[in-house]
């Protein structure tokens, strides 16, 4: 089961057809992501989850053989795809090369692919490339054929060079696709009604510490409207009482009822050194979802729970 937490009232899921996330590693992220996307499918709409590279955490959340890098279903009408760098590679070249056979050599080279993955941030536009590709498809209805599409970033550093782009590359790539492409994607970036980076953090010190400062340099560096803040792993309140109790009862009781009451006093210490870090987060202007601590194994009743927590309740 999933212990009590309050609605939050905020919907991430109602603005922005692109959510970004990202947060310290480990974090819990990818199970934020997922939870959400489940939340998407349940109010009946086409979600996609997008994790760059190969980390093939999808497949555990989701509970599925094999997550690649065309779209696959993962149960309950959301979608899940890697942006893996050869296959992202061999879709840039067939986009911008019109003759197919050589395309095909271009992208089977194997000195051109290392020099791909030797040079710094082409994996981020060949991502960049692969996300306008899913940003573009249609559904036989003509709408959009995922929507949302949410992006599960490694950790903070990979979003942030994501984010930095079209700054890396300023004055480098002049015009041409590439140009065209960094422009479309700042265009995105900037656009309130389009995009939302989310936050993801856990009530504990270091990872609230690195969440303030990521707020810090996305607000003042980079012109992305930023979305929520979650908590995840909110412990429950263990104790409605006083402290002073249990501690008073320590001292005068031993063997397994003072192991008993041990457990309790440090549950209750973890819990006050969580609603400590929280309220650091106070400072920052973004609508707060408080996810609370599984009590029960990750599966699709408790990513579904989660979803509607994570979604404000709707």
């Amino acid at each position: 089961m999933l212990t009590k937490a309050p609605v939050s009232g905020f919907d991430p899921l109602a603005s922005g057809r692109l959510a970004l996330f990202t947060g310290k590693g480990g974090v819990g992220k990818s199970t934020v992501v997922a939870a959400l996307a489940m939340e998407a499918g349940r109010r009946g709409r086409r979600p996609l989850v997008i994790e760059p590279g190969h980390r093939a955490s999808k497949q555990a959340v989701f509970g599925v053989a094999h997550v690649g890098h065309a779209p696959v279903d993962v149960g309950g009408g959301e979608h899940a795809c890697n942006i893996e760098l050869d296959e992202a590679l061999r879709d840039y070249v067939a986009d911008h090369v019109p003759v197919a056979a050589l395309a095909r050599r271009i992208a089977e080279s194997s000195s051109l692919a290392r020099f791909f993955e030797a040079a710094p941030a082409v994996g981020e536009v060949l991502t960049l490339q692969r996300i306008e590709q899913l940003m573009a498809a249609r559904a036989h209805d003509g709408g959009a054929r995922w929507d949302p599409i949410l992006v599960d970033f490694d950790a903070t550093g990979h979003a942030l060079m994501f984010l930095e782009l079209p700054k890396v590359f300023e004055g480098l790539v002049p015009g041409g696709p590439v140009r065209r492409l960094l422009d479309g994607f700042s265009a995105l970036l900037s656009d309130p009604t389009a995009t939302r980076l989310h936050l993801v953090t856990v009530p504990a010190r270091q990872p609230v510490q690195e969440t303030l400062e990521l707020h810090d340099k996305l607000a003042t560096e980079h012109a992305v409207r930023l979305g929520g803040l979650f908590v995840n792993r909110v412990p429950a309140r263990p104790w409605e009482g006083d402290p002073g109790a249990i501690d008073a009862l320590l001292r005068q009781l031993d063997g397994e009822p003072a192991r008993d009451l041990r457990l309790l006093r440090r549950a209750i210490d973890r819990h006050a050194a969580a609603q400590a870090a929280m309220a650091r987060l106070d400072v920052l202007p973004l609508p707060r979802v408080a996810l609370p601590q599984l009590s029960t194994r990750l599966d699709r009743r408790a990513l579904t729970a989660l979803g509607r927590i994570a979604g404000g309740g709707a």
